[in-house]
């Protein structure tokens, strides 16, 4: 019986860089550049600016002269009906897109990743990002369909199979995800959320070995990767290792002390040696960070208390 709860799924999401294209205007190059900046730092809304100003310009009308902000108004009026005449537009609106689900706006975000794939039908990352937010709302057949088609247009792109295996993964397809996990690993070794995703499919096929492995290498790309330490301590309690476990849990907390699902199964653990207090201390914290794991986490709490009862 296990008690910790499920991991989240580790997409791989990365914005494309600037394309170097002879008509693309600097100002949209610029914009362009410091959109992709502003979203590595994690400023969405940011980038979401910079990326639209780049949107208009490579997608004018005339050939005016676009330094400063004096022609965006036109622009913004008659967005529909410009016609595109810049190839750096598709790679804005996939990035747009991004970072419009990083916000949580999924229907931006699709129609964004649209406007790419209208203007470019064969970028790759279009469809990769139409996949991603297609996965968020769940609907998993035409995420998996735009999955595909971004494989077909790049099969040596690592991030898009570690992507379609976590749509596996919530299908519960598990060898497929695996194979997915695998081929992203042999394209690209060097990626701690692919060893993080296959660890945790390991250990559903019951490779708990594998599944350290895994985590041990994520760990070894990245000693800080707080995911890293929480993969570790998962098995670690399916082993009943719970010392162990607990350690790990704090490791992982330490590094990152937002991470809801650490001090939930932290938690767990605590129970299961008969630290109540202490685990309800975790348990609260894990909620006033993630209330949606309240149904979850008190399902597991049930069991655990019943296993003790059947022990006395």
């Amino acid at each position: 019986m296990k008690f910790h709860l499920i991991a989240k799924a580790a997409l791989a999401l990365s914005v494309l860089a600037a394309l170097c294209v002879a008509q693309t205007p600097r100002a949209a190059q610029d914009h362009f550049n410091r959109g992709e900046s502003l979203y590595q730092k994690g400023d969405f809304e940011g980038a979401i600016a910079d990326f639209t100003k780049a949107i208009e310009i490579s997608s004018r009308l005339d050939n005016r002269d676009w330094k400063g902000d004096a022609g965006f108004a036109g622009a913004r009026s008659n967005f529909d009906k410009v016609r595109v005449l810049d190839p750096l537009a598709a790679a804005a609106y996939a990035n747009r897109g991004l970072a419009r689900y990083q916000l949580r706006d999924y229907e931006g975000a699709i129609t964004d990743c649209d406007r790419a794939i209208a203007i470019n039908p064969r970028l790759p990352m279009a469809y990769n990002n139409r996949g991603i937010v297609r996965f968020a709302m769940q609907d998993y057949d035409r995420a998996l369909e735009d999955l595909d088609r971004a494989i077909a247009i790049n099969p040596r792109d690592a991030e898009t199979y570690n992507n379609r295996g976590n749509v596996y993964m919530d299908k519960e397809d598990i060898d497929r995800g695996l194979a997915d996990f695998d081929r992203a690993v042999a394209l690209d070794p060097r990626r701690k959320e692919i060893y993080f995703n296959r660890g945790f499919a390991r250990r559903r096929k019951g490779d708990h070995d594998g599944a350290l492995k895994d985590f041990d290498n994520a760990l070894a790309l990245d000693p800080r990767f707080a995911s890293g330490h929480y993969g570790r301590a998962v098995v670690m309690s399916d082993k009943s290792e719970l010392d162990r476990a607990i350690k790990e849990f704090n490791r992982a907390i330490e590094l990152d002390p937002r991470y809801a699902l650490a001090y939930g199964n932290r938690g767990l653990a605590l129970l299961r040696q008969g630290k109540d207090a202490e685990a309800e201390k975790d348990f609260e914290r894990a909620l006033a960070l993630s209330p949606g794991l309240k149904a979850e986490l008190e399902s597991s709490v049930e069991q655990i208390k019943k296993l003790r009862q059947t022990k006395r």
